[in-house]
């Protein structure tokens, strides 16, 4: 059930400006935070140390809060991607009964597929047990079993979980894995579910469900388990396969490192150009900001054409602010050739301890004009979405003077000599309609548009209302 009575929430910007780097360009879109919007942000119900996780689609961020205490009916908290809007609260049910337990939904995320999971903290002390992982109706708030993913024996609380292929199976193979947040091992739980199957099997060799990182294969080399609230983060290479390629892990005694299919370490982040300050002459090397130990958080992404790395910066705990880095990589996304770009919020997001939650919920989403929205999420501190896009030499919203004029009459956008392509497109920068070797074209809908012409070669962009 959605509801929308009671809680509110005002999203600013941070009132920040981000200097464009190498032609790439940031802008906040908004926050929801304590830094810059405390009061909106603390009447939410997102201001909760049971609100751990966020996630987003296309169009809505969605943060998952399992209740106070684990007593009351976890909720997902809806709000719009691009504009911060509170769009309400859904209540989760089980059976028909509401969906109570101690971190219910610590865990919340999407598959390959669109389909919405969350997933149930577990002590897991014995390995005796199962991991809870639901899909969730987000029109009904009712959340369905994915399955037995039993622990067969691998010991290590388990904190958060990630998803690649379809995890109900249907139109993919989907692959789960998680992460032991154990002092004293160094467990990746793995399962995996084939295309048309009903049933979980464990990922590793001989349908092992769990395999240890071999010691010395981390950063530090000499951890002996990743500690509380790590975190899995599986590569993503487009085919939507479900099949496991590579997975970073992010620990709360470890920084980030890439592994292989075979649990192999591949990559970590101290391969980086890492700013180091000599304590005795307090002169700064490197270029690159090191992340502090303890927090946990990594995601790739691109923006047309160019990729990025982002990270989580640190904590609460001054002089960090729930901050995220952003950088670009080089084509085999490798640690060694990040550039950084800059540190999300600048002035951060807050300094509230939550708790210890050390999960920094991060997202790079991919958009139809070639940008990306980057999604920053923390939990007790809040939340923001920043887009960033890449200068183009010639792009619809470059300002290019030339002789020909562009005029509006009723529906129709009219150019005032015969032009050899004229292209329109949405505030979004899609292409919604063109017209060739013509004057004018109609406009789909009333509306702002930018029009590019091109009349002798020359082209003329102009922004247009209808």
């Amino acid at each position: 059930m959605l509801m929308l009575a009671g809680a509110s929430a005002f999203a600013v910007t941070d009132g920040q400006t981000y200097e464009s780097v190498d032609g790439i360009n940031c802008e906040n879109l908004w926050v929801l935070d304590r830094f810059h919007a405390e009061e909106a942000y603390m009447g939410n119900p997102i201001a909760n140390k049971d609100a751990r996780t966020a996630t987003a689609d296309g169009t809505t961020v969605y943060v998952g809060v399992s209740g106070v205490g684990g007593e009351t009916v976890a909720t997902i908290e809806k709000f719009d991607l691009k504009t911060g809007a509170y769009l309400g609260s859904l209540a989760l049910t089980k059976g028909g009964e509401a969906f109570i337990g101690k971190l219910a939904v610590n865990q919340v995320g999407f598959d390959e597929y669109g389909h919405f999971y969350v997933a149930t903290f577990n002590p897991n002390s014995k390995g005796d047990g199962q991991y809870e992982v639901y899909t969730v109706d987000l029109t009904t708030g009712a959340v369905t079993s994915v399955g037995d993913l039993l622990f067969d024996g691998g010991l290590g609380r388990v904190d958060y979980c990630d998803v690649i292929g379809d995890i109900t199976g249907v139109e993919a193979k989907a692959t789960l894995m998680a992460v032991s947040c154990a002092a004293d091992n160094l467990n990746v739980f793995k399962w995996v579910r084939e295309k048309g199957s009903d049933e979980w099997m464990g990922g590793w060799t001989d349908q092992a469900t769990f395999q240890a990182i071999k010691a010395g294969d981390t950063y530090p080399n000499n951890i002996t388990g990743f500690g509380a609230a790590s975190v899995v983060k599986m590569v993503r290479d487009g085919s939507k396969s479900g099949e496991m390629s590579m997975f970073y892990i992010d620990g709360f005694t470890s920084l980030p490192a890439l592994y292989g299919s075979d649990g192999a370490m591949i990559d970590n982040i101290t391969n980086a150009d890492l700013k180091v300050t000599n304590k005795e002459t307090n002169e700064t090397t490197g270029t690159v900001v090191a992340p502090a130990n303890g927090t946990n958080g990594i995601a790739e992404g691109a923006v047309d054409g160019t990729n990025l790395m982002i990270y989580s910066e640190g904590q609460y705990d001054d002089p960090h602010k729930c901050q995220a880095i952003i950088t670009t990589v080089d084509e085999n996304m490798s640690f060694e050739s990040m550039k950084p770009l800059w540190t999300v919020p600048a002035n951060g997001l807050g300094q509230i301890s939550d708790g210890g939650t050390r999960y920094h919920s991060l997202f790079c989403l991919p958009q139809n004009d070639g940008s990306a929205l980057v999604l920053t999420f923390k939990c007790f501190n809040g939340m923001g979405v920043y887009k960033i896009t890449k200068k183009k030499e010639d792009s619809v919203e470059s300002n290019v003077v030339a002789a020909a004029n562009i005029t509006v009459n009723g529906n129709v956008i009219a150019v005032s000599e015969v032009a050899e392509s004229i292209e329109v497109f949405n505030v979004a920068g899609q292409k919604v309609a063109e017209a060739r070797n013509a004057s004018e074209v109609a406009a789909p809908a009333t509306g702002a548009y930018i029009v590019k012409a091109v009349v002798a070669g020359a082209p003329v962009v102009k922004k247009v209302i209808l």
